[in-house]
């Protein structure tokens, strides 16, 4: 009968030690347990302590602090955002995953480097200012991968027109001296990415609006 209280007792401290995982308080347990030797039976009281993490709470105070760092917006004029839009338009992926129907602006160059346009759903960034176009490949500060520019480098979202150049965003490395945050703070974004300009020999600024 001792053997089996044994087993019981050990089977209940386990279970109160995978339990971290899924809870999100720090909590103090009595546990008793028999301690059995080869003449006596000694009965003691040890104290357990598990400490767990709200996942929720972490992820929403990162959230709150990358939005204090955030930039100011920009905003298109009139002009640039007719050119934008236009690009879009002609930039909007057309076809299937594997046979697009157009190739235009299949390339871009960024800093020197060749980026290569890939398919929608190639990851996404959050980026450290609202994007000016909200559309199929932005929505506030985030966006998805458009282009794969090697060495883990990815160009996000779509392309915009503002002070004569294109742009576009460019992922960097993240550093967590970036962000105040309160505890706990934690984070599942993959990526982080910011504004930079599309070189000036590049293909893009061929772009011109139509006559009308």
């Amino acid at each position: 009968m001792k053997k089996v209280l044994l087993l019981f007792s050990l089977i209940l401290i386990s279970c109160t030690t995978s339990s971290e995982t899924y809870t999100s308080e720090t909590t103090s347990t009595s546990i008793e347990k028999e301690i059995i030797s080869n003449t006596t039976t000694t009965t003691t009281l040890e104290n357990i302590t598990t400490t767990t993490v709200n996942i929720d709470l972490m992820r929403e105070n990162f959230k709150n602090a990358w939005e204090t760092i955030l930039k100011d917006p920009i905003q298109l004029n009139l002009e640039e955002t007719e050119l934008t839009n236009y690009l879009y338009e002609l930039w909007t992926w057309k076809g299937d995953k594997w046979t697009p129907e157009e190739e235009n602006f299949y390339e871009l160059r960024v800093n020197g480097l060749s980026c290569y346009r890939i398919w929608n759903s190639m990851g996404w960034a959050w980026l450290d200012e609202v994007h000016p176009i909200d559309g199929d490949y932005s929505s506030g500060y985030w966006a998805v991968a458009r282009y794969s520019c090697g060495d883990n480098i990815s160009l996000f979202g779509a392309p915009f027109y503002y002070e004569n150049s294109w742009w576009i965003y460019q992922s960097f490395e993240f550093s967590w001296d970036m962000v105040d945050c309160e505890n706990p703070c934690g984070t599942s974004v993959g990526q982080f990415a910011k504004r930079v300009q599309i070189d000036l020999g590049d293909e893009i600024y061929k772009t011109t609006l139509p006559d009308t």
